[in-house]
C-alpha cells in the first residue's frame, strides 16, 4: 500500500497546475487503486447550471448526461463531509431503482460507486471525489478504504490550494472584465448580495461607510432607499429569473448626502474559486458620479465595437489631440488615420471630428448612468 500511496501522492499534487487540474490524479488513482471513472466535482449540478466535473475523455456522454438530467436522482452527489461512503449494487437496486435502471447501467457495467466529500473552508468550495467498480470486480474492501484515508490529508492541502489559485484567478479574471470600464472600486457579489470578491477600492470605501457598508458580508447602502434600489437591481439577476439585456447603473448617495457614486452591475460568468452556492454572481463596478469616465481603447472596441487601432487613434482624439499629431504619435501615415476616422464615422454614425468626441464623452456618462 505505501507504493501505492507514494505514486497517487506523485500524481495529486502535480495535477492541480496542470492545464486540465486533477486529471493526471484521477487516471492515477484508476490504475493504482484501481478502479473505473474517477471523477472530482468542482460544482455539483443544478437546474440551470451544469455544475464542473473532471473525468478522462471516456467519460463524456455519461458526465454530460449526469450534468444535463441526471443528477435530480442521484444519491451520491451530497454525502457527509470527510466520510468515506461506499453504495453497493444492492443498495443501488433496491433504494435508487430509477438512477440504477436509466443512468448507472444504461451508460456503464459499474456495480459499487465509493466516494468522500471534502469542504474548503476558505473559499467554501466543496470537491467531491469518486471511483466505482463494474461487472465481475470485487468490490470496494478495506484496503481500498485506507488508501483513500490516507489520502485525505494531502486531499485536504492539494484543494485547499486548488481553490486559493482558482479564487486568484477569479480575482485576474474580473480585473481583466473590468480594466476597461474606467471605475476606481470593484467587487463580486452573490445572489444574496454577499461580497465575494473586492478591489482595494472598494475595500477603503467599505471601511470608511462612504455610502456603502457591510453587514455579515453583505453590501448595503447608507442611505435606506438606495439600500432597497441595490436590492431591487440585484434580484434582477438573480437565478431563474430573465436577465437583463445589458448592464444596470443607479446613483448612490455618498457620505455627506452632496455627492454620488455611479454603481454599474453585470452578471459574472460561473468560475471555480468561490462558494458553489452561488449561483448567479453578479460584478459592480463604483465610480465617483462628478468625475467624467476615462476614455480606454478596451471601453471603446466593446462599446463601439471598434477595431483595435480606431480605438487608440479615438482616445487621442478625445484627449485633444490633432489627426495629425495623433498620427504622428501612432506612427501611422496621415492618409491611414484619416481612413480610420472615417471608418469610426461610418460606425458611430457622426460626420465630424467634433462630434466624435462629444458623442464617445456623452456615451460614457450614460453608461455609467
Amino acid at each position: 500500500m505505501a507504493r501505492t500511496l507514494e505514486q497517487l501522492l506523485g500524481s495529486l499534487y502535480g495535477s492541480i497546475l496542470d492545464d486540465l487540474p486533477w486529471l493526471a490524479f484521477l487516471e492515477a488513482l484508476e490504475r493504482h487503486l484501481p478502479c473505473h471513472h474517477g471523477t472530482m466535482v468542482l460544482r455539483r449540478p443544478r437546474d440551470g447550471d451544469a455544475g464542473i466535473l473532471v473525468a478522462s475523455p471516456s467519460n463524456n456522454p455519461a458526465l454530460a448526461a449526469l450534468q444535463r438530467e441526471h443528477y435530480r436522482d442521484s444519491p451520491f452527489l451530497d454525502l457527509p463531509e470527510g466520510k468515506i461512503c461506499v453504495l453497493t449494487e444492492s443498495e443501488l437496486k433496491r433504494q435508487h431503482t430509477t438512477y440504477y435502471q436509466h443512468y448507472i447501467r444504461h451508460f456503464s457495467l459499474v456495480t459499487e460507486l465509493i466516494g468522500v466529500n471534502m469542504i474548503e473552508p476558505r473559499t467554501g468550495m466543496i470537491f467531491r471525489l469518486r471511483a466505482a467498480r463494474i461487472d465481475g470486480e470485487p468490490g470496494f474492501g478495506e484496503r481500498e478504504r485506507k488508501i483513500i484515508e490516507s489520502l485525505l490529508p494531502h486531499l485536504r492541502t492539494a484543494i485547499a490550494l486548488y481553490a486559493r489559485n482558482a479564487l486568484q484567478e477569479y480575482r485576474l479574471n474580473v480585473l481583466d472584465e473590468t480594466a476597461g470600464q474606467a471605475a476606481i472600486g470593484s467587487g463580486v457579489l452573490d445572489d444574496n448580495g454577499r461580497i465575494l470578491i473586492k478591489n482595494m477600492v472598494l475595500d477603503r470605501v467599505l471601511l470608511a461607510q462612504d455610502g456603502f457598508y457591510a453587514r455579515d458580508g453583505v453590501l448595503h447602502c447608507s442611505d435606506p432607499k438606495d439600500d432597497r434600489a441595490l436590492r431591487m437591481l440585484l434580484s434582477r439577476f438573480g437565478a431563474g429569473v430573465p436577465q437583463p439585456a445589458g448592464d444596470l447603473t443607479m446613483k448612490v448617495r455618498r457620505a455627506g448626502g452632496d455627492r454620488f457614486w455611479s454603481l454599474l452591475a453585470h452578471p459574472s460568468p460561473l468560475r471555480p474559486g468561490v462558494d458553489e452556492k452561488t449561483r448567479s454572481p453578479v460584478i459592480v463596478l463604483l465610480r465617483d458620479a462628478s468625475r467624467t469616465p476615462d476614455v480606454t481603447e478596451s471601453a471603446l472596441i466593446e462599446l463601439l465595437g471598434l477595431t483595435r487601432a480606431e480605438a487608440a487613434l479615438a482616445v487621442r482624439l478625445v484627449k485633444g489631440q490633432s489627426l495629425i499629431d495623433s498620427a504622428a504619435a501612432l506612427g501611422i501615415s496621415r492618409f491611414t488615420a484619416r481612413t480610420q476616422l472615417y471608418s469610426i464615422f461610418d460606425r458611430t454614425g457622426v460626420h465630424r471630428q467634433a462630434q466624435l468626441v462629444s458623442h464617445i464623452l456623452s456615451m460614457m456618462k450614460t453608461v455609467w448612468g
